[in-house]
């Protein structure tokens, strides 16, 4: 991994977690926020539930007194005239105002009624937990909740839970009242923070969805970065290569020529068949190679034409390893496994080419003898051939990338097998290009087995 690159995807995981880190220190703050607010909610509505049970009782008093058998209150309702007087101190007429008047003697009976509800109110945990219920429906607060008395930190009378839960309770009220013994009601939500989190699910989500969303990003683009990477290394390795295999030819073919001219092998016959021989083959092996890239070249822009025609694929298999029997004498051994003809409606071309490139491969990887296991047969509504040998085999990991472009299993020397690693990539080009598959079992050791199945010809 070269430095920009490290240097790119350390810039980019300082940005990740630094988006991760502000995101969770936001999220904390909105609930702190959250939680502040809750608790401001429940203590209003607690205290307006308090002083409403305190207006209740005072006024119920007064009431009960007014019915009672003591003398009753007198209110007493005059109309008089508001009167003025103008800059020489002549009275003028001024509008009928209604007002009322209550006696003093029943004044006070009023204002000693209303001390003495004050010093012995004391309402009742139901009547405030069924006022408190109706507020904070009001304010959209449906979370359960449980009240108590507390008094010289001592907690009674609980509506539900226990004495301890009460030390976190979100509304701490006074008593009204002339309340000598600081007695207070206390309100716990034992189910705040899932409430809270309900509240707050759009914000939670939007969060989790963008950190994700940034972090998927994060990791295609470093996948793709290494892919980039590899495949730079891939092409790399085939450039060097390719150089080196064309090389070769160039360099045979002008030996032959010079060793025409210098070493007066015009005049001899069979030196000059001999060099002449050397360099065709030279040059259609150079040819061979061009083909190959240029074959990949015209898939890439999708300009490959199939010329289809029904044919017997069993056929081309034998009479393609009469040509590697011939190419390799002695060295390479074919088994046959065919149940029948195979016929097929594909292009003929291209299909010998990939039994060629699979053939070649087998071989290759061999070593110095090769023994190929090849089979035919049809399989639900596909002609399948299979090509076995007893090479060097691929391991998992190469397995998932032998059928990528320019890639080749690794030999310890780069030109102890030729090629330029587009062979399998034809392979499956071609095959996919039919409407078939094309897939390898093998073992380290134990040699490969690459199966192709075509669609039969109905």
């Amino acid at each position: 991994m070269n430095r920009n690159l490290r240097y790119i995807i350390i810039t980019m995981l300082v940005a990740l977690v630094g988006i991760i880190i502000f995101q969770v220190y936001w999220i904390s703050n909105s609930y702190d926020l959250h939680i502040q607010t809750f608790r401001n909610e429940v203590n209003t509505a607690l205290e307006e539930v308090l002083n409403k049970e305190t207006e209740e009782t005072i006024i119920g008093h007064i009431l009960e007194m007014q019915d009672s058998t003591t003398e009753p209150i007198t209110i007493e309702t005059y109309q008089i005239t508001e009167q003025t007087v103008d800059a020489n101190n002549r009275p003028i007429k001024g509008d009928l105002k209604d007002s009322m008047y209550i006696k003093q003697t029943d004044l006070n009976r009023i204002v000693g009624q209303v001390f003495q509800s004050l010093a012995t109110i004391h309402p009742e945990l139901p009547s405030i937990s069924e006022k408190f219920k109706v507020l904070l429906e009001e304010r959209k607060i449906t979370t359960p909740f449980i009240l108590a008395f507390s008094k010289n930190d001592s907690v009674f009378d609980l509506t539900g839970g226990t004495p301890a839960q009460f030390s976190a309770a979100q509304a701490i009220q006074k008593l009204p009242g002339i309340n000598r013994n600081n007695e207070k009601v206390l309100a716990y939500f034992p189910e705040t923070r899932s409430f809270l989190l309900k509240r707050m699910w759009m914000t939670l989500f939007a969060s989790v969805f963008f950190v994700l969303l940034i972090a998927g990003s994060f990791f295609y683009m470093l996948a793709m970065l290494v892919r980039q990477k590899k495949l730079s290394d891939i092409k790399n390795d085939f450039v060097n290569n390719m150089t080196h295999e064309l090389k070769t030819p160039i360099a045979t073919v002008s030996a032959a020529m010079e060793a025409l001219v210098q070493f007066d092998a015009l005049n001899d016959r069979n030196k000059s068949l001999k060099y002449i021989d050397l360099s065709r083959r030279e040059l259609t092996r150079l040819t061979g190679m061009v083909e190959n890239v240029l074959r990949i070249s015209t898939f890439e822009k999708q300009q490959l034409v199939l010329f289809k025609e029904t044919f017997n694929i069993s056929q081309i298999l034998e009479e393609t390893a009469q040509k590697f029997i011939l190419q390799n004498p002695g060295r390479v051994e074919f088994r046959f496994d065919l149940k029948g003809p195979g016929y097929i409606h594909a292009d003929k071309f291209h299909l010998q080419n990939v039994i060629n490139n699979l053939f070649d491969n087998a071989v290759k990887y061999s070593g110095l003898s090769a023994q190929l296991d090849i089979s035919c047969y049809r399989e639900n509504e596909f002609v399948v051939f299979v090509v076995g040998d007893h090479g060097m085999g691929i391991s998992k990991e190469q397995q998932k990338h032998i059928f990528d472009k320019f890639y080749r299993v690794p030999t310890g020397d780069l030109h102890a097998v030729k090629g330029f690693g587009l062979g399998l990539a034809y392979v499956r080009q071609i095959v996919e290009a039919h409407g078939g598959t094309v897939g390898v079992k093998s073992q380290l050791g134990a040699g490969s087995e690459f199966t192709v199945a075509l669609p039969e010809i109905q």
